[in-house]
């Protein structure tokens, strides 16, 4: 048995699981996906030094990919059943993969969610994670903002940086928001699905996330951010690995969505005009030097 059959035999193949929806045992060319609906799917890379340190534990490593990959059907008002888990690491170890495959299956049973399928190679440490969910009749999209609709983010900014500062202090203690992320429920996302307009998660920093909406709705955004919606200063809002529910909705939803989001906070308004203005709960106007994280920037 060669070293690429001997860790998928060992430590990713006990993570995967048939299914109806999923009927094919891992060993195949290719996985299964029986389905009558319309599937959503998403594809996202963690690259070592880039999205995670090169000190990070792999369970965390695994949890985290897996995560903010599965952040992008939540963001399109589904859930998801499953995913493909593509890894190149340079120097594989059975104590690697050992916590890799632990921070695996924590995901699935958390989430209910099966690995159907992948791929190792050698190279420079790279996660690449396929997922897929079964799309709602009502599909959320970015472009479905309406004037005077009310911005809403899920929970409070900042806390994925405020994870990533406790890690490079050595702080452990959990939750912790950039290493496990906290996602929305299935219960939750589905009852929130006929609620809201448009739709994204906060990954790269809620103002560019936000841009992003707005850009394909063909409007634009009046934030007036309370100060119970940040975790630290007003840089939270460029920061990003959140992984937050950035969302907007009729004001007339306010009491559902607060009934089932207690956390979640109004953080301003969709304007025809199209420009983004962001104030202080003061209603001074605050500018910034860039809105949000860009991987390609030297």
């Amino acid at each position: 048995m060669n070293k690429e059959e001997y860790y998928l035999e060992n430590y990713i193949k006990p993570c995967t699981e048939v299914s109806e929806l999923f009927p094919q045992e891992i060993g195949d060319d290719c996985a299964v996906i029986r389905s009558s609906s319309d599937l959503l799917v998403s594809t996202d890379s963690s690259i070592e030094g880039v999205h995670f340190p090169a000190n990070l534990n792999p369970y965390y490593i695994a949890y985290r990919s897996i995560a903010i990959a599965a952040s992008d059907i939540l963001a399109m008002g589904s859930y998801p059943d499953g995913y493909l888990l593509s890894i190149t690491h340079p120097k594989p170890s059975d104590k690697w993969f050992d916590d890799f495959s632990k921070g695996i299956c924590a995901f699935n049973n958390e989430h209910n969610v099966k690995l159907i399928g992948g791929d190792l190679s050698k190279g420079h440490l790279n996660i690449c994670v396929t997922i897929f969910g079964a799309a709602k009749q009502n599909i959320i999209k970015r472009s479905g903002a309406k004037e005077n609709d009310d911005i809403y983010i899920s929970n409070t900014l900042g806390l994925g940086a405020a994870g990533h500062k406790s890690f490079l202090g050595d702080d452990m203690s959990m939750p912790n928001q950039y290493m496990k992320p906290e996602l929305i429920t299935e219960e939750v996302i589905y009852k929130l699905n006929e609620l809201i307009n448009a739709a994204i998660d906060v990954s790269d920093g809620l103002l560019l996330d936000l841009k992003r909406i707005c850009k394909l709705s063909e409007k634009g955004a009046a934030l007036s951010v309370p100060k119970q919606a940040i975790c630290n200063d007003y840089e939270d809002l460029v920061a990003g690995d959140d992984y937050v529910l950035l969302f907007t909705a009729n004001e007339k939803n306010h009491e559902q969505i607060a009934a089932l989001l207690p956390d979640s906070k109004i953080i301003g308004k969709i304007t025809k005009e199209k420009k983004l203005r962001v104030s202080n709960s003061n209603g001074k106007e605050i500018n910034f030097d860039a809105f949000g994280w860009d991987s390609f920037k030297t």
